[in-house]
């Protein structure tokens, strides 16, 4: 079973990872800080050490990682190389981000072509995300 994790963006700008709560409402009768409505991220002992974050920047973990061990999340752009069926690079690239489509993990480009993110013999890489990284999704003309 894959772990269930998020990040998003704090109200600094500052990536944090955890759990994804949203608040209709103030909490009234908390004593730490200012706990309003809104998106927070927050770790394993919940609300008090909860940071405020952009929800727009919410994403949730893949269950995967990258050839380098860094953990793919939704929203991430990744480069794929395809490897054919002997184990030699076929030097077929997509670059795309990450999204949950139907029940599956997918990288589409900005057109209309999406594969499954998951492969038993295809390199994925990190290379940035939709966020900090928008400029990696342009198509050259």
């Amino acid at each position: 079973m894959r772990p269930i994790e998020f990040r998003a963006q704090n109200i600094n700008g500052a990536w944090v990872f955890g759990n994804f709560n949203i608040l209709k409402e103030k909490l009234g009768n908390v004593t730490v800080g200012n706990v309003t409505a809104g998106s927070y991220i927050s770790n394993s002992a919940g609300a008090p050490f909860a940071y405020k974050v952009r929800p727009e920047t919410v994403s949730q973990f893949t269950g995967l990682t990258d050839e380098n061990g860094k953990k793919i999340f939704e929203g991430d752009i990744v480069e794929i190389i395809e490897i054919d069926a002997f184990g030699n690079l076929d030097w077929n690239r997509l670059k795309g981000k990450v999204m949950f489509s139907e029940g599956a993990w997918l990288v589409t480009d900005n057109r209309s072509f999406a594969i499954p993110l998951w492969s038993e013999i295809n390199e994925i890489k990190v290379i940035g995300n939709i966020h900090e990284n928008p400029e990696l999704l342009e198509v050259s003309e």
